[in-house]
């Protein structure tokens, strides 16, 4: 029979015995990884993470059409970046589109200099950049839906680092 201290000390070890097991149990959830391919396009994995919240799981969702291109992003079911990418586009000033309202939501848009005719704003940017080939232009619109968090830069980056693949993927 246990008594005293011994008994203190077996009954500390089986209370932390037992919170070990907890903490084991309820630990950190499993990070998603972060894909260098997404909706079928290669992206700069460093640049697509800065956009993304953590999460257990990523899946992406292409649009069945090509023109445009539309692919979601999803963390844990939540949409949380849209890519659109089109070509054969007559040419507008972006940045006054933004303003006045005519490319949608956008909250205090300001010149980008991705290209020379780009906006950007806390959540969504909106590149066009010229299309040799078709004598038209590309547009790339990046909309991060879920989030209040100020991305600018981040959606900046990712622009500039992806814009040679989105260009190449629609023949430009």
């Amino acid at each position: 029979m246990m008594t005293g201290r011994p008994r203190t000390a077996a009954v500390h070890l089986s209370l932390a015995a037992l919170l070990l097991a907890g903490l084991a149990a309820c630990g950190d959830p499993q990070e998603y990884t972060v894909p260098s391919k997404a909706c079928g396009r290669d992206m700069d994995r460093d640049r697509l993470a800065e956009l993304l919240p953590s999460g257990e799981r990523l899946r992406d969702e292409p649009s069945a059409s090509d023109q445009p291109f539309s692919c979601e992003i999803h963390v844990d079911d939540v949409m949380e970046l849209v890519l659109t990418e089109r070509s054969g586009q007559r040419e507008f000033d972006v940045l006054t589109y933004a303003k006045q309202g005519r490319l949608g939501g956008f909250e205090q848009p300001r010149a980008s200099d991705v290209s020379d005719n780009a906006v950007v704003s806390r959540t969504r940017t909106v590149v066009m950049a010229p299309c040799p080939k078709t004598g038209k232009n590309y547009i790339l619109d990046l909309d991060l839906p879920n989030t209040e968090k100020d991305h600018s830069e981040n959606l900046e980056r990712f622009a500039r680092s992806y814009l040679p693949t989105g260009l190449a993927a629609l023949g430009c």
